[in-house]
């Protein structure tokens, strides 16, 4: 098992909490808003600001920058061994349009607290430490969401996404190059690099840790997402005159598919996640009985067998329940879960026992770019509470000692992986 040495504690215990609070507010004045978020969305010239001013930060200290075809960009500290191949701590810039000052930036400011607290104690990594800065995690701007991290994975080719329109209609190809062209950062192809293993930091986005007390979580893995249509399509009538009993309602079948769904997922250990964020309904007049409704769910589960199992069932059900309306099922996109490393698990629960801040295993409900990292290296994270569990809003917020000591147990972490 990976065990954190005198000097993984010398590094944490290095972090300097105001510092890191000192750069996060400063941060947060690139795309800030009057009611205390930040509106940074991906590859604006906002976004583009914030990346130069990490840069501007690495340079200060002696660190070089780097950016690839996916704009992601890297900050890098130089090992003993500089073909070694590097640990990667990172997360996003970009926000959502009325984004949070925590979500994403904390994770890439923690990193460049690591490289600085180990430049504070004069040491040397044996492996290179690089900090990056995820391309497009929060897919608020255009599709697919965690661009930069996927890309680098090989998970989704870059390829695939240029084309697509952001939300303003730009081409997202065109996006990328104006935006690696305003980036102050050398140019290097995207598969240059793999990580011998990668760690994130990232506040909790829920409510879990501050209704139990405590600052910092460890994640053992994150769950899988698959968003799924059902197409109900019934007969268009008058809403006075067509009797109950001689309705094909769409609306009517989307409902009891719905309530019946609702009834049949119940999960006593509260694991499972059916969500039915959407409904599309035609022509969504209130005189008129509904012929068409478009109801999107989003599934989410640690089990991709779990996950298999319920999108049966939702394929059983939506004939069953819309009848006499004709029913079409298909999936719309699938991310699937990932455990993390249990040596990088491990590692991080003994930081944080070791920097007294030891907390629970957790599994994340939301996305991250370490889904993608998780495919290619050994990959662990860390959450820090925040407040009231909210996040994707103007009112998220974190404690400034909460926020430094997951990032000494982050700290720790990173120099025992960059000298193993």
């Amino acid at each position: 098992m990976l065990r954190p040495d005198a000097k993984a504690a010398a590094v944490g215990n290095a972090v300097d909490q105001d510092r890191l609070w000192d750069l996060l507010m400063r941060l947060a004045e690139i795309g800030a808003l009057e009611n205390g978020g930040v509106n940074r969305q991906a590859l604006t010239e906002l976004d583009t600001e914030a990346k130069n001013f990490v840069i501007e930060w690495a340079r200060a200290r002696g660190f070089s920058a780097f950016q690839d075809d996916a704009a992601n960009l890297f900050v890098r500290m130089p090992g003993a061994a500089a073909s070694q191949d590097p640990l990667i701590v990172g997360s996003h810039l970009d926000s959502q349009p009325t984004g949070g000052k925590f979500d994403g930036a904390f994770g890439v400011l923690a990193g460049l607290e690591v490289l600085e607290s180990i430049r504070q104690q004069g040491l040397t990594p044996e492996r290179p430490i690089e900090v990056a800065a995820w391309t497009n995690e929060e897919a608020s701007r255009f599709l697919p969401g965690a661009t930069g991290s996927s890309a680098f994975a090989g998970t989704r080719e870059l390829s695939a996404v240029l084309d697509n329109r952001t939300v303003d209609g730009a081409r997202v190809g065109d996006e990328l190059a104006a935006s690696i062209a305003a980036t102050r950062a050398e140019l290097r192809p995207i598969h240059s690099v793999r990580p011998c293993a990668s760690l994130e930091i990232h506040i909790e986005q829920g409510p879990i840790l501050e209704q139990a007390g405590l600052p910092v979580g460890i994640v053992k893995g994150i769950q899988g997402v698959r968003r799924i249509q059902v197409e109900i399509v019934g007969e268009t009538a008058h809403a006075g005159t067509t009797p109950q009993a001689l309705r094909k309602d769409a609306l009517d079948g989307a409902a009891r598919i719905m309530v019946s769904l609702r009834s049949l997922t119940k999960d006593d250990d509260d694991i499972l996640r059916l969500t039915f964020g959407r409904i599309d309904s035609f022509p969504n007049s209130p005189g008129t009985v509904t012929d068409k409704v478009r109801l999107t769910i989003d599934l989410r589960h640690p089990d991709k067998a779990v996950m298999d199992k319920v999108e049966g069932l939702i394929r059983e059900v939506a004939p069953a329940q819309a009848h006499p309306c004709r029913t079409e099922v298909r999936v719309l996109s699938t991310v699937d879960p990932i455990a993390f490393d249990p040596s990088i698990i491990g590692l991080l629960e003994n930081c944080a026992n070791m920097m007294n801040a030891s907390g629970p295993l957790m599994l994340s409900g939301a996305g991250h770019d370490s889904l993608h990292l998780g495919r290619i290296c050994p990959t662990g994270m860390v959450f820090v509470a925040c407040e009231g569990g909210i996040s994707h809003h103007e009112a998220e917020n974190a404690k400034p000692f909460d926020l430094a000591l997951g990032t000494r147990v982050l700290a720790a972490a990173a120099w025992t992986l960059a000298n193993r």
